[in-house]
């Protein structure tokens, strides 16, 4: 499988499929391509983005669905009992591919926001 580009930083060759990020400046990453959006399914890309933090993520849309998950979080912990924890395991088991307690999170999501 043959990558798009070999990167550089500072003149220094990086080779293919690097990660992760250097310095400040660069995000690299390798993703494999899944038939959509112009890549070819199975092919490995690598990407390079400019190093990027955002102004603030603490911004007023947000704040309900923050109170929402962190409720749901405690909830997990010190509300569900262990049976009710085992059932949403057995549910989450059941060709969902996740765990019980992300399962929990969804639906406590989907029913307070």
């Amino acid at each position: 499988m043959a990558y798009k580009e070999n990167y550089t930083y500072a003149g220094i060759p990086l080779g293919f499929a690097i990660r992760k990020q250097i310095g400040k400046a660069y995000i690299y990453r390798v993703r494999r391509g899944n038939g959509y959006y112009d890549s070819v399914a199975g092919k490995l890309y690598q990407d390079k983005m400019i190093y990027f933090v955002p102004s603030s993520i603490n911004n007023a849309e947000g704040e309900p669905s923050r109170i929402v998950f962190a409720a749901a979080v405690l909830n997990w912990k010190t509300v569900l009992t262990e049976e009710q924890k085992t059932e949403y395991n057995k549910r989450a088991s059941k060709g969902m591919h996740m765990s019980g307690y992300n399962l929990y999170i969804r639906e406590h999501m989907r029913a307070n926001i």
